[in-house]
């Protein structure tokens, strides 16, 4: 776990990324992207194997451009798919309930947590993929707001999904952390804009999240 900004913030909301910060699957991390693989390809008439590569290469060329890591949505808007395409695929092909299961000690320290603090979901999948897997995981009581990629059209690391966390929210960016697996596309938009960042390994950073601001079990 690393901490950033959180000095200079006077916190009143845990703004959460949902995959790889609230859970850890594997296997759903690669249907998650193999799926929308195969509606890229069925969009631009060509195989599976082929959108990937094309996904690849659009990856690798950031890379070897020096530039930041983008999203998947990101990616095939830039191949051509529009937005409302990209959140209807989603939504057609990802449930939650099929990969992941309620967690026990993740909903413990998420109880603690809001005991002082105001918590949202953050995700680059649609709104209601989101509610889903905060279903799922049994945890869905212990948020308050969910903003997904139809909220703003948007998917992070662009600033406006953050900026609508916090809007939502009703306060200003310093009083909002943003805690996320990915220091690129969770933690440095956030701290651009003047909030903290919390960027976790897991699931398992999560639980030591209330000892952290000194909440006890």
């Amino acid at each position: 776990m690393k901490l950033l900004g959180i000095q200079a913030c006077d916190v009143a909301a845990l703004v959460f990324d949902m995959d790889g910060t609230l859970y850890e699957n594997l296997d759903y991390y690669r249907f998650q992207e193999s799926s929308q693989v195969e509606r890229l390809a069925g969009f631009l008439g060509i195989s599976p194997s082929e959108a990937a590569e094309r996904l690849g290469a659009a990856r690798e060329a950031r890379r070897a451009a020096a530039l930041p890591a983008t999203s998947m949505a990101n990616h095939f808007l830039t191949l051509g798919v529009d937005m409302p395409s990209i959140i209807r695929w989603r939504e057609e092909a990802l449930d939650p309930r099929q990969w992941l299961t309620a967690d026990s000690r993740l909903d413990a320290a998420l109880a603690l947590l809001a005991q002082r603090f105001r918590l949202a979901l953050l995700t680059n999948n649609p709104r209601s993929v989101g509610r889903a897997s905060l279903q799922a995981l049994g945890v869905a009581a212990r948020f308050e707001q969910v903003i997904g990629l139809d909220d703003t059209g948007k998917s992070k690391p662009s600033a406006e999904p953050f900026i609508a966390a916090c809007r939502g929210l009703g306060l200003p960016f310093a009083s909002c952390v943003s805690i996320g697996d990915r220091q690129d596309v969770d933690i440095e938009p956030a701290l651009a804009l003047g909030m903290g960042g919390i960027l976790v390994r897991g699931a398992r950073d999560v639980y030591e999240l209330p000892a952290f601001f000194g909440l006890s079990t």
